[in-house]
């Protein structure tokens, strides 16, 4: 009889696996032990097709960003609906993903900047870069409503969407921390004060 969990053979399905391990653990938390014990998978297997653990890291990573940040941020810069509506509607999106039982909690990005100081430089750049992402997002998103009109033209929109780009981080280090649905539903609204109406 076979020990443990029965083998995944599919990639994406061993790489979702080994998403929710780093997201759960960290990469200085995750063995390849861990790995090997999640996916069923043998550690020759999972160099053969990932490479080491450092790779299969950056892949996980950028799985979660792509599958879970990339559908925010392209609502986020294309969508036609009114700023307040676009806005709350990212934060409302990233908190109800905090209460997904079947995920572990908090950001998967946001977790890997706060490991960033004891990582290694490329795992720390990686976390950065979709990061950065998020943030040009908001900055080019802001930047489009105060030249439609949608924003005071007294208003910075640069410092207005690093605050909100940062509430949304925020979300994500709450979620870590077992933050119940009101509690955050209570700090997106007062977030929301400080999107100024234009009159």
């Amino acid at each position: 009889m076979g020990r443990g969990r029965p083998r995944k053979t599919d990639p994406e399905e061993v790489l979702d696996t080994a998403m929710k391990v780093f997201w759960n653990k960290g990469f200085e938390g995750t063995s390849m032990s861990d790995l090997v014990d999640a996916t069923g998978m043998a550690k020759p297997g999972l160099y053969a097709c990932f490479g080491d653990k450092e790779s299969l890291y950056k892949k996980s990573l950028t799985r979660y960003f792509n599958s879970l940040g990339t559908p925010l941020l392209d609502d986020l810069e294309c969508s036609d609906d009114p700023l307040p509506l676009v806005v709350r509607r990212f934060l409302e999106t990233v908190a109800h993903s905090m209460l997904d039982d079947s995920c572990p909690s908090g950001c998967f990005v946001v977790n890997s900047l706060i490991e960033g100081a004891s990582q290694h430089p490329a795992l720390q750049a990686i976390g950065k870069e979709y990061d950065q992402r998020r943030r040009d997002v908001f900055a080019q998103r802001f930047a489009k409503a105060q030249k439609n009109g949608e924003l005071p033209p007294q208003v910075d929109a640069q410092a207005l969407a690093e605050f909100f780009a940062a509430q949304s981080l925020a979300l994500g280090v709450m979620g870590r921390t077992g933050t119940n649905k009101q509690e955050l539903s209570n700090f997106i609204n007062v977030a929301m004060t400080a999107l100024p109406a234009n009159h």
